[in-house]
């Protein structure tokens, strides 16, 4: 433990909670109700938007994006590139987004292969290992940590960092960037804007969330919404 830290807090140890309080306590100062208070910009906006910029975008029908964790944490890392995607929708053919968390089990062989493979020729971004590949119409994104330990290990630790907290806020925030609907694990959610159901069950570890774009008149509607909200982070964005 840094000796640093031990100066500071006399007779404290490294616990469980305090680490999750030390990971999620920058995440915390990026979230509050009923506003989305992103960086203004991340590698995979940035990604996003060249990839458009460049006429790739453009022709992608069906995006499928996998994540470690469905928590806040890597939602907010999604939610930071959904104005570039809402691009892709209003000036090319995306059709549909589905986001999908890793399945919670052992590796096989063919999965560990990938997840080599996603480590040597994977690029980083914002801390994240990036894969993409894609045919004429499709591409599939792989994102992960890095893995260096037993999968057993990486279940506990994923189960240290997990934060649920905020999700149904921040997924209605990402859905009304880009209208028509989301569903959540299989049930229709969010459709033009609005929540339709009372409860719903949400799986961070094992979850879909399948997002279809609106039609022309509610992409446009949420487009001034997606610019609001951009506008909102910018002005409520504070430097370290």
């Amino acid at each position: 433990m840094p000796s640093l830290f031990l100066k500071s807090f006399p007779g404290k140890s490294a616990t469980k909670s305090t680490y999750s309080a030390l990971h999620l306590a920058p995440a915390q100062s990026l979230y509050r109700p009923g506003l989305l208070n992103l960086r203004p910009s991340t590698q995979l906006s940035q990604k996003f938007k060249g990839l458009l910029k460049h006429g790739h975008g453009r022709r992608i029908r069906l995006l499928k994006i996998s994540l470690e964790l469905l928590d806040r944490d890597e939602l907010e890392w999604f939610a930071s590139s959904v104005k570039p995607l809402g691009e892709w929708a209003r000036h090319g053919r995306l059709e549909a987004i589905t986001i999908v968390a890793e399945w919670e089990k052992p590796r096989d062989v063919q999965e560990f292969k990938e997840i080599q493979n996603l480590r040597r020729h994977g690029e980083v971004l914002d801390g994240r290992l990036f894969k993409e590949s894609s045919t004429w119409t499709r591409m599939v994104i792989s994102t992960g940590w890095p893995r260096f330990c037993h999968w057993g290990k990486q279940k506990w630790l994923k189960e240290m960092l997990l934060d649920p907290s905020g999700i149904h806020e921040l997924l209605l925030e990402i859905h009304r960037v880009f209208g028509g609907t989301m569903h959540v694990d299989g049930m229709l959610v969010f459709k033009n804007g609005e929540k339709i159901v009372r409860e719903y069950q949400f799986h961070p570890r094992n979850g879909e969330i399948r997002i279809v774009p609106g039609t022309t008149g509610n992409r446009q509607a949420a487009a001034k919404y997606s610019d609001l909200m951009a506008a909102r982070m910018t002005n409520n964005y504070k430097c370290p």
